[in-house]
């Protein structure tokens, strides 16, 4: 599990792994809290002054974590046509009664996992695609025709490779 802390529009945001983005407010000039949720976030510095890591405060728990990095991946979304987005309409079997559906809303690929809500993609390139909602991305494998058979959804540490259920419609 990762977390990342970023400034956007001068709000201070951080994002877990596999989570969305939270905003963080500030209780001092170390210590911040997120709204929804009861935790609280302290950096610590080193001997120089660097922040160097944090520690999570939530449910009686202390978390520490270190910096591991001075920047934050920013991902830059594509346009892609939708000639190219319908190839990948379908239904992805992640494990056995557990899938991810693949629809064409207007000009945006969307996806939604059984039990869960619909969730816009974004195109990285012409087979990756990412959330912005979550730290995940998600890649569609083609066969030697072309013929989109398999996504890989790299999430955190995870790499789940699920196949496209095939229909009569589809095939």
């Amino acid at each position: 599990m990762k977390m990342m802390v970023m400034l956007e529009g001068g709000q201070l945001i951080t994002q877990v792994s596999g989570q969305g983005k939270v905003p963080l407010f500030a209780t001092s000039k170390t210590k911040f809290f997120p709204k929804v949720v009861d935790a609280e976030i302290e950096f610590g510095k080193d001997e120089k002054g660097a922040v160097t890591y944090l520690v999570l405060h939530q449910g009686g728990q202390d978390v520490k974590a270190q910096r591991t990095s001075d920047s934050v991946v920013t991902r830059k979304e594509i346009t892609i046509s939708p000639k190219i987005l319908a190839q990948y309409i379908g239904t992805y079997e992640m494990r056995p009664g557990f899938d991810l559906v693949i629809t064409l809303e207007g000009d945006q690929l969307v996806s939604q996992a059984t039990g869960q809500g619909k969730m816009p993609l974004f195109a990285e390139s012409e087979t990756k695609f990412f959330p912005k909602v979550i730290d995940a991305e998600i890649e569609f494998l083609k066969d030697d025709k072309g013929a989109v058979t398999h996504l890989i959804l790299h999430q955190g540490e995870a790499e789940i490779k699920a196949s496209r259920k095939w229909s009569a419609r589809s095939s």
